[in-house]
């Protein structure tokens, strides 16, 4: 995140309140042994990313740069602009948990046929080096007739990349139609 982020000191309720009202949000990084810094961004762009399901941030202040992994997101009380988020380092060859979100390509059979599809899982627990990593896993659905699943056991994982559900577990279940 470039922008008007800048490496910030002293912090209290006042100055928050102020950074706040200027539409930027204090960041805290930490990790690596190094000292934590708390940093500002754009709010608003930092929430878009998060939208976009974004994880890894790469932020740059002050002709310094810092990577790191989403940890926690505080919003505000209706929970439509975030007020602050801990970041922790991390680099490309880290081996990291986080999760994974799913994506359905086609249309099942099963739909066809009256049922419903019903996604289990809308974000999966993974593991693997953040370079191996990606936001979204794409599962094709278009071949699920109705009282079909995908279990975890099917689902095939990026290079490196371990999938942290028990094989049974059901991802995805096209339901069939009822009281047909």
């Amino acid at each position: 995140m470039e922008g008007q982020t800048r490496e910030i000191s002293g912090a209290g309720t006042r100055a928050t309140r102020k950074l706040r009202s200027e539409g930027l949000m204090p960041v805290n990084i930490y990790g690596s042994n190094k000292p934590n810094k708390t940093v500002t961004v754009d709010s608003k762009s930092f929430f878009q990313a998060l939208e976009d399901n974004h994880k890894l941030f790469q932020i740059d202040f002050d002709g310094s740069s810092e990577t790191g992994l989403l940890k926690e997101v505080q919003y505000d009380t209706f929970g439509d602009t975030t007020i602050h988020a801990d970041l922790a380092r991390v680099s490309m060859d880290d081996t990291v948990e986080t999760t994974m979100g799913i994506v359905t390509a086609g249309i099942p059979k099963g739909i066809a046929a009256g049922g419903t599809l019903d996604l289990a899982y809308r974000h999966i627990p993974v593991r693997g080096k953040l370079k191996e990593l990606s936001t979204t896993l794409t599962l094709a659905v278009d071949h699920l007739g109705a009282n079909e699943v995908i279990r975890a056991k099917d689902i095939e994982m990026p290079g490196g990349v371990e999938l942290l559900l028990a094989d049974g577990t059901p991802v995805v279940i096209v339901h069939g139609r009822r009281g047909g």
